[in-house]
């Protein structure tokens, strides 16, 4: 169940920043379709937020707060208008990759297929 959970979790997430994506390169958009657009990519990841808050392993479930803040941040700037070019918007992004990859290590680790330690002969 958990692996499902998680592996629906990174799905939602990867969607939405691929929408900000798009966003951050479209030069022509109008404003308030912009950021119309920015919270429908983001909608989908409130419910599996909660499900993974009442399922996730401990460590999981900070990890996924911690990507969802941070994605909910670029959301933030592709809304306003942040183009794929400026140094917030790559920052945020940036920021956002550094704690998805806690997150997916949290859950690898959770799973029980993370690295293994090498035995000793």
């Amino acid at each position: 169940m958990r692996r499902a959970l998680y592996g629906d979790y990174l799905a939602c997430l990867s969607r939405a920043r691929n929408g900000f994506r798009g966003l951050a390169r479209d030069v022509d958009l109008a404003p308030a379709e912009r950021e119309r657009a920015a919270r429908e990519h983001f909608a989908p990841c409130h419910g599996m937020r909660y499900q993974l808050s009442i399922t996730a392993a401990p460590d999981v479930h900070t990890a996924s707060e911690d990507a969802f803040r941070r994605l909910r941040d670029v959301r933030d700037l592709a809304a306003a208008g942040t183009l794929a070019g400026d140094e917030a918007y790559s920052g945020g992004r940036a920021e956002y990759e550094a704690v998805l990859t806690r997150l997916r290590a949290a859950m690898r680790r959770d799973l029980g297929t993370g690295p293994r330690r090498a035995t000793r002969p």
